[in-house]
């Protein structure tokens, strides 16, 4: 091969590797709608996981005001992801995929870590709080309190973003999941839907197959009520904040209005659906942000589930049983149980201020106040 020949062909294979490089640094920091990681495309079962970046160092305060560093997880298979605990959109569907990952694999070999990218509001008291919402019989689960500092480094060393924004409540940051081997590498990022998320349970089965020995001790339960299957499920992380999700204190044969107009009763029919197919029938005022639980739980589970859900209107005790949600509301026109905040249609009669799950509901209010007063 002639010499010029020589040094073009080895100069655009230089190019061509650069290229790559660039290209997949610039991917793997897009936020879950951008671009997927290379290291997030299909592979077969028999090939091996990346080798990606190492974990950088921290020192950092848990829930429970315990100092934590990276080291302590050496010889565990871990997952780890970032959130901040007043989230409304990414980080309820993060934790709520965490929870899935922690009922399906129950090796406590297998490890959990949230960073948080809220300084200032979410301490080691905040992070308690929504570890005990969310899991609180998972003791394999670690929330970690930041500060501007430790976190700028944290992001900078797991090749991840976070904008802080001058709403708080809007912070932008990464919505995937990272799966870190025993060594403390990360070995693959997932998203939170489809083949993406479906991938890392045998992922994080493969890594801890290589620590060698017997797997851990199984701390599964082996039958759940329906009170301890929604606590362990994670529903209470959503569905006791009324500005996430709309509460089920006495959903069960309400009658509820849906994000495109349409009104349905809650129904076990219904009930069934949203837990498999959350996103057929989306509440208003809501996003749809609920993950499905087809394939998480059993057909036995959810039956048990929305009895649960049903049993609550029956005896009368759901609102003690769930208590009242801050800014929590009934629309007088349709019953649901909605989030009252400043953008929640609404007007005031009588001095008090009337909120409502649409327009459509405020309107039919305004024409006939009066034979909506029974239901206020």
């Amino acid at each position: 091969m002639p010499r010029r020949v020589l040094i073009l062909a080895t100069v655009a294979a230089c190019l061509a590797v650069l290229a790559i490089e660039l290209v997949m640094r610039w991917v793997t920091t897009q936020p879950s709608g951008g671009p997927q990681p290379v290291h997030r495309l299909a592979r077969s079962a028999s090939d091996p996981l990346p080798m990606l970046w190492p974990v950088p160092s921290y020192r950092l305060l848990d829930q429970n005001g315990q100092t934590r560093t990276p080291e302590e997880l050496r010889g565990s298979v871990w997952v780890a992801d970032f959130i901040f605990t007043s989230c409304r959109s990414v980080c309820p569907v993060l934790s709520a995929k965490m929870v899935q990952v922690q009922r399906a694999i129950q090796d406590p070999r297998l490890k959990f870590v949230s960073f948080s990218v809220d300084p200032e509001r979410d301490t080691p008291e905040a992070l308690r709080a929504y570890a005990t919402r969310w899991a609180p019989d998972e003791p394999r689960w670690t929330l970690l309190a930041t500060t501007k500092e430790s976190l700028a480094e944290l992001a900078k060393g797991m090749k991840t973003f976070v904008e802080r924004q001058p709403d708080p409540d809007a912070t932008l940051h990464t919505s995937e999941l990272f799966l870190i081997d025993a060594k403390g590498r990360v070995r693959g990022l997932y998203g939170t839907d489809g083949d993406s998320f479906a991938q890392i349970i045998p992922d994080a089965r493969r890594l801890l197959s290589e620590l060698g020995g017997a797997p851990g001790t199984s701390t599964a339960v082996a039958a759940e009520d329906g009170a301890a299957l929604y606590r362990r499920a994670g529903c209470p992380g959503c569905h006791e904040v009324g500005a996430v999700a709309p509460s089920l204190a006495g959903l069960a044969g309400r009658t509820v209005m849906l994000a495109d107009g349409r009104s349905v009763t809650a129904d076990a029919a219904y009930l069934r659906e949203s837990i498999l197919d959350p996103g057929a029938k989306v509440v208003a005022t809501y996003p749809p942000s609920m993950p499905s639980y087809r394939g998480h739980l059993s057909d036995a589970q959810i039956s048990t589930l929305v009895q649960y859900l049903e049993g609550w209107k029956a005896s009368g005790g759901a609102a003690t049983a769930m208590g009242t949600s801050p800014g929590a509301a009934v629309d007088p026109v349709c019953g649901m149980s909605i989030h009252a905040g400043p953008d929640t249609p609404h007007v005031t009669h009588d001095g008090q201020t009337v909120y409502f799950c649409s327009e459509h509901c405020r309107d039919r209010f305004v024409a006939n106040p009066g034979a909506f007063a029974k239901t206020r």
